[in-house]
């Protein structure tokens, strides 16, 4: 089968109208509508359009369900391309080796694709649009993303997102959507199993819930809760379930959902969002990102503050409205997304990995509990000081007049034990915790605690942040056990260690108390090293 290629300029009214003729965009689509859009305040100016195309996506659900129908469909799809930069000029050489090179140097330009399905219903299989291009503003960070690699007439160009897809109302519902792109994330970050739609659905109905099948094809009007859980656990996920519990004051979720799904966010684990205004259906979106909010000016902390105080809204994936789409947090709406996070969250569902037994909530409470235990116990470290030692020790003694006030604001994220290690290595602690980090063992996974005072986090410019403190707990562990690791805190390194010789249950704690103490700079997502913010490696 030949494929062909359609190079298209995009500088006017014109060209746009002209594009939308050719991929069949109809302004009753909405997703497809605003991803266009999108592009187009994002500054694209040249598209490539190859058809016809076949699709993996696509071809399971034609298989599933579209080839048995009496009406016939096409199978065949098309994939459009977005640059930033005009191409035409590169891609009109004669020479046809040319080609795949000067698509190859316009890389930095690439924005992204989007697989058109032959369904004027529901057009979107599937897109993989930018972050860069498409959330450039300094204050959204999307945490949530993948490195991605698109081969097209030769050429292989490089971006990094999250994936998106279009609800296909025949099979499918935003649940089901939903799923699929925290799938495919994990597919394309991890390596995880690849899913198609009919596959998530068929997962999600063994068994099969009488509720569900009140439409047909069963599941294709929506998925409970318990159904896509069903679902995740099949991709190889293990899926926590928060919704709040009925009072008589109202609902009641037991903590801040806000601190938890930026917690989760941080992680680079996306969280699936059930939502409802009370009036409609209720529909699932991703959070993959946040926005901080512009702080010039902040106020003391309130008791178990964390850095989610500084958001003001997440980013979100909607496969009814768009890519990156602000949901904000509190306070009035904002189109094109119809809900706030305060009034609108109904349920949540975090799709942890294998090897992590530790909510986000649970280790920010045992990492709080460190730095609190360490607060009273001040005097009784003191005293084991000599006593020419013991006046000007501890260095930093605000820093405990504010954990006890509840001064402090945290920040915890999970993170891989060699990524914690390589960081703490490459940063400005303290010579001694980098001595015991580096002879120390991780589990694959850990949680990590930054306690920093509030105006030294309010800033959107991460080398702008400074850490005071930090604990780092077990994701293996558990509540109901010692699952600390490790705590950095000012003028003690605090260490737990199990004796394999020894069949107590009890870990053995290591105490070193240090004159001096470092501040140091809050895990950066892509840095490893911190030479972008200019760290110095010298003790303060």
């Amino acid at each position: 089968m030949l494929s062909n290629a359609q190079l298209i300029t995009l500088a006017d009214d014109g060209e746009w109208e002209r594009l939308n003729a050719l991929i069949g965009a109809s302004s009753s689509n909405t997703l497809l509508s605003n991803i266009l859009e999108s592009a187009r305040t994002a500054g694209c100016r040249f598209a490539l359009l190859e058809g016809p195309y076949i699709d993996r996506d696509f071809s399971a659900s034609f298989t599933a369900f579209y080839a048995s129908l009496f009406r016939p469909y096409k199978k065949l799809c098309k994939r459009l391309h977005l640059f930033s930069d005009d191409l035409s000029a590169a891609l009109s050489q004669g020479d046809p080796s040319s080609v795949s090179l000067a698509l190859e140097a316009a890389s930095p330009s690439y924005m992204g694709y989007l697989v058109l399905r032959p369904l004027v219903h529901a057009p979107v299989s599937h897109a993989f649009l930018s972050h860069a291009h498409f959330s450039p503003d300094p204050a959204a960070e999307v945490s949530v993303r993948s490195d991605h690699h698109v081969h097209v007439l030769g050429a292989t160009l490089g971006l990094a997102g999250f994936p998106l897809t279009q609800q296909d109302t025949r099979i499918g519902a935003c649940a089901q959507a939903s799923i699929w792109m925290a799938g495919r994330h994990f597919h394309l970050k991890h390596k995880g199993p690849w899913f198609s739609l009919p596959e998530i659905t068929s997962s999600a109905l063994l068994p099969t819930d009488s509720s569900i099948t009140r439409s047909l094809p069963a599941g294709s009007d929506y998925l409970t809760s318990d159904n896509m859980v069903r679902a995740l656990r099949a991709m190889g996920r293990h899926p926590v379930f928060y919704a709040p519990q009925s009072t008589e004051q109202g609902d009641d979720w037991g903590f801040d959902p806000q601190d938890v799904i930026c917690q989760y966010v941080d992680s680079g684990i996306p969280v699936i969002l059930g939502l409802n205004d009370g009036q409609n259906v209720g529909h699932a979106a991703v959070a993959v990102g946040t926005v901080r909010a512009d702080v010039t000016e902040t106020d003391d902390a309130n008791p178990g503050s964390s850095q989610s105080a500084y958001c003001s809204h997440l980013l979100v994936m909607d496969d009814q409205r768009g890519a990156y789409l602000r949901l904000p947090i509190d306070g009035p709406l904002e189109e094109p997304v119809p809900f706030n996070l305060r009034d609108h969250l109904r349920f949540m569902i975090v799709p942890l990995p294998n090897k992590v037994f530790m909510t986000s909530e649970v280790a920010d409470q045992i990492a709080r509990g460190i730095v609190a235990n360490a607060s009273l116990q001040i005097d009784a470290f003191r005293s084991q000081l000599p006593e020419q030692n013991q006046s000007s020790w501890p260095p930093e003694a605000q820093f405990y007049e504010a954990a006890d006030g509840g001064g402090l604001v945290a920040r915890t994220y999970l993170t891989y034990g060699w990524k914690y290690k390589s960081r703490a290595l490459r940063n400005n602690t303290c010579t001694q915790l980098k001595a015991d980090v580096l002879r120390r063992d991780f589990p694959k996974y850990v949680w990590v605690t930054e306690f920093s005072y509030p105006h030294e986090v309010c800033a959107i410019d991460p080398c702008a942040r400074i850490v005071r403190a930090h604990v780092v707990t077990d994701a293996t562990g558990s509540r109901f056990w010692e699952s600390y690791l490790i705590a950095d805190i000012p003028g003690v390194v605090a260490t737990w260690d199990f004796d394999t010789q020894n069949d107590a249950e009890a870990a053995s704690p290591g105490l070193t108390f240090i004159a001096t103490h470092n501040e140091y700079f809050p895990k950066i997502r892509g840095m490893q090293d911190f030479t972008q913010c200019g760290v110095q490696q010298t003790e303060a």
